[in-house]
């Protein structure tokens, strides 16, 4: 388990270093709101999501089209032709 965690913390950073960058982007925005890494950075504060759960519908499930009984769905079948 620590390998996998310290290979995490390599690729994404640390709690500590994710911090730090963020208040350092908070400062560069706020010296000069005008550049286009500003604006990106506010759009992005803008639409992140919500920590709430996403609630999904209830049904049954999707099916695709190879499970179709209709032939034509089957990969390869009609080879470009038309039947």
């Amino acid at each position: 388990m620590d390998a996998l965690k310290k290979l995490k913390d390599n690729v994404m950073g640390t709690e500590e270093q994710n911090e730090k960058a963020k208040k350092e982007m908070a400062e560069q925005d706020a010296k000069n709101p005008d550049t286009t890494q500003a604006k990106v950075n506010r759009m992005i504060e803008k639409i992140k999501p919500t920590k709430e759960p996403v609630k999904k519908a209830k049904g049954g499930s999707v099916s695709s089209a190879s499970k179709r009984a209709d032939g034509c769905a089957i990969k390869g079948k009609t080879k470009g032709r038309m039947v």
